[in-house]
């Protein structure tokens, strides 16, 4: 937006059938929504005036997935507003670099289209990290993107990964009285942050009636008919009635042919950037999740607009 108001031709690449990315239809807005949805249901509960009349409220995770699926359509329809009030051109399709300054965009029907351009910005995102040796199309076994497809209400879960979003959903699957396992990778909850916060969080969620296991790892992952059991490499087995891999993420860049511009992702898919966003060829930038750290929606505003004052360097065209 801040390119158009500023003369560029401007042109933005979207895979899905609508725009707003990974921040508003798997990330941070279905995730804010549904917690959101339960911290009311837990205040409600906790207030005296109503518990103290044998009143609770109960529900379960997909029932409030429905909420969570009203506040992204708006969401959405904002985010559109945006580029159609601002005259931004929206491409449908699948894109991948030709050359240093050329790519092609695969439409849903097949056809395809070739665009040149001065300068590059790569915003394609992240999506969970899969292993191999996981069967993410075992019905019982999800990722933090799938999980907002789950249909069934299950009475126990075991979430792989305490990362923010491991921890995040972990809240919302306990505040809702399903009996949550937490594995962490790690010696501490959130090790970033400080230590009395890590503690902090770590007594609250055991005192919420959560399992926290500290420092294991997995062996193997096996889905069963009507449920899942991990196997630690501690030796310990677990089961549950699903699991919910929330160990990592990938950059979005696999299909992106970034030989041809002469770029190279890291092993996780991610590129690297310096202060400006520039990358290691002058005239393609990248922002957000696909250079990983700090993978957040508001950092990701920032940088493009750091990106924005170089850009401007190129003359405005007219169409």
């Amino acid at each position: 937006m801040g390119l158009t108001k500023a003369g560029l031709n401007v042109a933005i690449i979207e895979k899905e059938s609508s725009v707003g990315g990974g921040c508003t239809h798997w990330g941070t807005i279905p995730s804010k929504a549904l917690r959101h949805a339960v911290s009311r249901i837990i205040e409600f509960n906790s207030n005296p005036l109503f518990c103290g009349n044998n009143t609770s409220l109960h529900s379960t995770f997909s029932n409030i997935l429905g909420h969570a699926k009203t506040v992204i359509d708006k969401q959405t329809r904002l985010r559109q507003g945006f580029y159609d009030r601002n005259e931004c051109t929206l491409l449908y399709g699948t894109a991948r670099f030709v050359d240093t300054h050329s790519l092609e965009v695969t439409k849903s029907d097949g056809t395809i289209d070739t665009y040149t351009a001065d300068k590059f910005v790569i915003a394609t995102g992240s999506r969970p990290y899969r292993p191999a040796d996981v069967d993410f199309n075992h019905p019982r076994i999800y990722d933090s993107d799938s999980i907002l497809s789950l249909e069934h209400d299950p009475r126990h879960i075991i979430i792989y990964g305490a990362g923010v979003i491991g921890c995040e959903y972990a809240s919302i699957f306990r505040g809702l009285d399903v009996k949550t396992d937490l594995i962490n990778t790690r010696e501490r909850l959130l090790a970033f942050l400080d230590n009395e916060m890590s503690d902090s969080l770590s007594y609250h969620f055991w005192n919420s009636g959560m399992m926290i296991r500290n420092d294991e790892t997995y062996a193997k992952i096996e889905g069963t008919e009507d449920g899942v059991i991990i196997h630690l490499n501690s030796g310990k087995k677990m089961r549950a009635d699903c699991l919910l891999y929330a160990n990592g993420r990938t950059g979005n860049t696999d299909a992106l042919n970034l030989d041809a511009v002469g770029l190279v992702a890291d092993s996780r898919g991610q590129l690297k950037v310096d202060t400006n966003y520039q990358t290691d060829i002058d005239h393609v930038y990248a922002v957000g999740d696909v250079i990983g750290y700090p993978s957040l929606a508001s950092a990701a505003y920032d940088q493009g607009r750091f990106v924005l004052k170089p850009s401007l360097k190129v003359k405005p065209k007219v169409s």
